[in-house]
């Protein structure tokens, strides 16, 4: 990183605070109001993100009941037999469940908890041959238990297609906090423009003013002894005062731009001002910089990493379901009676399931050729931009160094013209009021010329901050 540096100074009254860029700046990033939509928008993605997340790895308990009441009644015609049957039936139906379920980032893993309970009554009205013989009231209990793990070995192994969801989620958010940040420093960097053209009008203002002064001074001394001469004189200190009034109209307009983005301060205590040193940070190797820092190149890449994501999604979707499972299981049972006595039945089972569409699946294909062609779409859009930066930079570069050149040359000339000459001539009796006049006349342009040059400069700065992304506090 090489450094230019250049010392400018110039003069400010004592009675007014210096308000600096990095003031406004901070203060604009504090008044909300003009990012709000951005802000809400980061809010949404992050609610969106954070509500994926847990859809897709948070517990997931359900809870189920039912009660019932079952009717039945069944008659028989010609019926010869002496066995029982069961003529007429209620029954009371009484069941709760509960499932626990949890995905596992790590791997995609799934695991099941379950519990089911039901409690049935039945009252049955018996019949045989002979018709009518005797009621039958039963009640029983039904417990089963289950736990069950599975892992996934292939198709959606460690969840590629089951967080898709959540992944594209997480780079949405980065993205709308680029976004963000981008307009943040567009509107800061227009703000600012209009701060350095405010601080250019009150140095150029301040420099005339005091031509102003001088020039009053020399005619209230030679006004009783030379009438020509003063009336030349007149006539240049009001074609100053002109470009004076000039000055102060656009300086108004433009304090009434700064005070309607920032309406607490008082630009006539607060007075705008840029450094009394002028530098800036060109960077020698920008490629490498621009690819670590600039938004615009980081969007690109987000947008490249979703569809990254989308082909992996996509590939992973052509293979074959290929499942481990392992699982316990407990189920038990009680009645009232004795051939339906009270039992407890004990399942562990490890299994692995396969299965293949033969025939593929043509809408998967699809949709994989076309964001293989998006990701070179994209892969020259980053080229394309990253050339752009870089050439736009360049040009910026170049004109900032020749800015600096042009100002030492200046700053060279101001040393070198002796502003008094001529004036020292004319009072000694040797020289001539226009003499004299064009003397001033070249000076004040210098110096004028000298505020111009490093306005320029600020401004070419500012411009190369913003193409790296450098205006904002945090970047």
């Amino acid at each position: 990183m090489m450094r230019l540096l250049l010392i400018f100074t110039l003069f400010l009254s004592s009675s007014v605070f210096a308000y600096t860029q990095k003031t406004f700046i901070e203060q604009l990033l504090a008044s909300h109001d003009f990012f709000e939509k951005e802000l809400i928008n980061v809010k949404i993605k992050k609610l969106e993100m954070e509500g994926d997340r847990a859809n897709y790895g948070n517990w997931s308990w359900d809870v189920g009941a039912e009660i019932a009441h079952i009717h039945k009644d069944k008659q028989k015609y010609d019926y010869t037999s002496s066995t029982d049957y069961s003529r007429d039936t209620h029954q009371n139906v009484r069941k709760i469940s509960s499932d626990l379920s949890k995905k596992f980032f790590s791997n995609g893993s799934e695991l099941n908890f379950s519990f089911d309970r039901s409690l049935p009554i039945k009252g049955e009205q018996m019949h045989d041959k002979n018709g009518y013989q005797k009621d039958k009231n039963t009640a029983e209990y039904l417990n089963d238990t289950s736990i069950s793990w599975t892992v996934p070995l292939l198709k959606n192994k460690s969840g590629v297609i089951d967080q898709k969801t959540y992944d594209l989620s997480v780079l949405d958010y980065e993205d709308e906090r680029l976004i963000l940040a981008e307009s943040q420093e567009d509107f800061i960097e227009g703000k600012v423009f209009e701060f350095i053209d405010w601080v250019g009008f009150k140095w150029k203002i301040d420099a005339l003013e005091k031509v102003i002064i001088k020039l009053q001074k020399i005619r209230q001394k030679i006004e009783n002894t030379q009438a020509e001469d003063v009336q030349v004189l007149g006539r240049f200190i009001d074609k100053k005062k002109r470009l004076l009034l000039s000055l102060k109209s656009k300086l108004k307009a433009q304090t009434g731009l700064l005070s309607a983005a920032i309406q607490a301060v008082d630009f006539s205590k607060d007075v705008p001002t840029l450094p009394t040193q002028f530098y800036v940070d060109l960077i020698d190797n920008i490629k490498p910089y621009c690819q670590a820092h600039v938004r615009d190149l980081q969007r690109i890449d987000l947008e490249l990493q979703k569809n990254n994501r989308y082909i992996d999604t996509y590939k992973n979707s052509q293979l074959a379901d290929f499942d481990f499972t392992i699982s316990a299981s407990i189920d038990s049972n009680k009645g009232n009676y004795s051939s339906y006595s009270k039992s407890r039945e004990n399942t562990v089972e490890t299994k692995l399931e396969f299965s293949y569409p033969l025939s593929g699946n043509i809408s998967n294909q699809v949709y994989l050729d076309k964001y293989r062609f998006k990701r070179r779409q994209i892969e020259l859009k980053y080229e394309h931009k990253l050339k752009d930066i870089m050439s736009a930079i360049g040009k910026l570069s170049v004109d900032i160094k020749q800015g600096l050149i042009q100002l030492k040359l200046t700053q060279q000339q101001i040393k070198q013209n002796k502003i008094d000459n001529e004036l020292e001539l004319y009072f000694a009796g040797r020289g001539d009021v226009r003499f004299a006049i064009i003397e001033q006349e070249d000076y004040q342009e210098l110096q004028l010329e000298k505020i111009t040059l490093l306005i320029d400069l600020y401004k070419d700065k500012l411009s190369y901050n913003n193409l790296l992304d450098r205006l904002l506090p945090y970047s």
